[in-house]
């Protein structure tokens, strides 16, 4: 958890430090030519792009709390898929006089508890006494929130949507500026403080000089930096910027931009929010304005059009380092956006890959958790409800897994029996996994396509198949439809850069490595199949138990912990995020037996033929993991753990 600020601040150093080192790598290659023979040669990572975007450039999105608890529950789901985007941060809107407190509250805590993404949100003061205001700051404060975007906020309906020249918000804090020196005063630099910035000009204003006196003012008083309305004549922004500085306001301004969704919106905003729109964006529209596809189409060139205009100019000529887009809380299209922009660099920025992940799993952003470094791989594809479980640890794993004997390890919690990842309605769930299974096959089925992205969801899965399980999708399929229904699984990995695009994680320089695992629920027949194949290979482990608690272990002479996941880096201690517990995986195991009542069998008619197998399922079936410690011979055989279980399942399914 840290202020945005810090952030912003930390990637500024990181490429001056960047910056200076090209320098001089560039005046010695100079000094090389100059003076010798040597022909110096430009690698391709040294060749200019045609986008030359600043390292480290950035970008946030912002959500609104949407008006119904579904509409609630799809956001979190979004949001939790577009914050492996890697946004710097996300910010969450309030209305005003707390019209919105609730689920604003519950959004900005979800992100930042569970989606690992830091929070700015929106408080404005209009209508609000300071007793108000002093109650929601520490509201924030204990949800974990660091940044707050300090704003005066809408003009009631009888000002017809705009402030007089002399207006106040109404309540004891005036303007924003007030706000802003209340939450200096009673939480001094706790909260990073962004204040709001208008490149056409606040409506109010009187005078461009008055207005930048005033915008000078709130940063004196604690603001760190700017967040701009939307606008689509980048001009207009660019000279802002360019304003802002000749007049002593030097901290970060990041600019709004707003994907175009539909004609129909697009004019209604422009024309409530007066925002000034460029002749070329409306002739590129006005021809397809009844075609929705082709507008968000055409609105994603345009936003990306100007994203690349404010990265790629000078600073000395109102370039910035990073965007804000409004997403409407939708997704396509600041997905697209992000894609072209970043095949637009050299793949050298190390802030928008995805190897720039801490750990293989997203931590939280909450204070208390901020050391934790280690988890165990079982609840890998349900992380909200791990979180859940330990969130009222004392301490939390930091370098080792350690004793869950200590004091200090803390329970897993049965609050966790309490969360369930939604699905959707009972429709939608019988649409997943189907509304009237008969036979075995009816389920295997439905594993294989959720491997094949056909299904989107499992209830001991929240999200699709991870990038790293692609390159064993095919052997999974196979092995869901042999009736080995996997339900975490990872491949082995030997050494790769910890850059990698799909593996790496960690930082630069680094190597990461893995073992092969596998998670799967199998009949009781299989499972001494599974104890024979365990026993021929002598680098192999097998644990299993049974929803009556049966145990069943191989090639374990004393059952301990074992790092699945490590990483090796420059001057730091090795790193193991990721790690198999014996006694946790039996904590676990009481979960996921769980899941087939609670998401899976409830879904139909008691003593029904549907009912009557997913319970039979659930009863008798184990709850398998296999670990391949030999991760050598694994990689270089192409995997001896998935072609060992394929050949299995093959031999099963004859």
């Amino acid at each position: 958890m840290t202020r945005i600020i810090e952030k912003i601040r930390a990637r500024r150093k990181k490429r001056e430090h960047i910056a200076h080192n090209k320098t001089s790598n560039h005046q010695i290659l100079e000094t090389l030519s100059s003076s010798s023979t040597i022909k110096t040669k430009t690698t391709s990572n040294e060749k200019k792009s045609n986008h030359n975007f600043p390292d480290g450039w950035y970008y946030s999105f912002e959500f609104f709390p949407p008006k119904t608890e579904r509409g609630l529950d799809n956001l979190l789901i979004r949001i939790e898929r577009m914050s492996k985007l890697n946004p710097i941060f996300i910010d969450v809107t309030w209305g005003d006089s707390g019209a919105t407190s609730a689920r604003s509250m519950a959004l900005s805590s979800f992100a930042q508890r569970y989606c690992g993404v830091d929070v700015l949100l929106h408080l404005t003061c209009t209508g609000m006494t300071r007793e108000q205001i002093a109650s929601i700051l520490q509201q924030a404060k204990s949800s974990g929130v660091h940044n707050i975007l300090a704003l005066r906020g809408d003009p009631p309906n009888s000002k017809k949507g705009r402030w007089d020249v002399e207006d106040v918000s109404g309540g004891e804090c005036d303007r924003a500026i007030d706000l802003v020196k209340i939450i200096k005063k009673l939480h001094g630099d706790y909260f990073g403080i962004a204040v709001a910035g208008h490149p056409e000009g606040h409506p109010s204003s009187t005078s461009l000089e008055s207005e930048m006196e005033h915008l000078k003012e709130k940063i004196h008083s604690g603001a760190d930096f700017i967040m701009t309305q939307f606008f689509y004549d980048v001009n207009s922004f660019l000279n802002y910027v360019k304003t802002c500085r000749q007049f002593g306001i030097s901290c970060p301004i990041i600019p709004g931009i707003l994907p175009i969704q539909s004609y129909s919106n697009f004019i209604r905003m422009t024309n409530f929010c007066g925002i000034a729109v460029p002749g070329h964006i409306i002739e590129r529209l006005e021809p397809v304005k009844e075609d929705m596809e082709a507008v968000k189409r055409i609105g994603c060139e345009i936003a990306t059009e100007m994203a690349r205009v404010v990265l790629n100019t000078p600073e000395e000529h109102g370039g910035v380092d990073g965007i804000h887009f409004h997403t409407l809380n939708l997704e396509r299209s600041v997905s697209v956006i992000l894609s072209t922009l970043s095949s637009d660099t050299n793949n050298n920025n190390e802030s928008q890959q995805l190897s720039g992940r801490q750990f293989p799993w997203r931590p939280s952003t909450m204070e208390r958790r901020e050391k934790e470094d280690v988890r165990p791989i079982n609840w890998a594809n349900r992380p909200k409800s791990y979180v859940m479980r330990t969130d009222d640890w004392d301490e939390f794993p930091n370098g080792r897994w350690g004793d869950s004997t200590s004091p200090a390890f803390g329970e897993l919690s049965d609050l966790s029996h309490f969360y369930s990842f939604t699905l959707g309605s009972d429709d939608d769930r019988c649409e997943m996994l189907g509304r009237d299974p008969k036979t075995y096959q009816d389920v295997f089925e439905v594993f294989a396509k959720y491997v094949e992205g056909m299904v989107p969801h499992l209830p001991w899965c929240e999200s699709p198949l991870q990038p790293e399980s692609f390159t064993i999708q095919k052997e999974l399929a196979a092995l869901n439809r042999a009736g080995f229904l996997t339900i975490n699984s990872q491949p082995p990995v030997n050494g790769v850069p910890s850059t990698h695009k799909t593996f790496g994680w960690g930082g630069t320089g680094g190597y990461v490595y893995q073992k092969a695992y596998c998670e799967c629920f199998v009949c009781p027949d299989n499972v001494q199949k599974l104890v024979g194949m365990v026993k021929e290979h002598e680098s192999m482990n097998l644990y299993a138990v049974n929803y009556h608690g049966e145990e069943i272990t191989v090639g374990i002479v004393e059952a301990g912990v074992t790092a699945l996941t490590w990483g090796v880096f420059p001057c730091r201690e090795i790193l193991q995020p990721t790690i198999f517990d014996p006694d946790t995986f039996l904590v676990w195991s009481e979960e996921a037996f769980s899941l087939w009542s609670s998401q899976w069998l409830n879904l139909y008619e008691f003593d029904s033929e549907s009912y009557e197998l997913i319970e039979t399922i659930r009863d008798s079936y184990y709850l398998v993991a296999i670990i391949d410690n030999d991760f050598i011979s694994e990689c270089n055989n192409g995997g001896n753990l998935w072609k060992t279980l394929l050949s299995f399942g093959d031999k099963v399914q004859r």
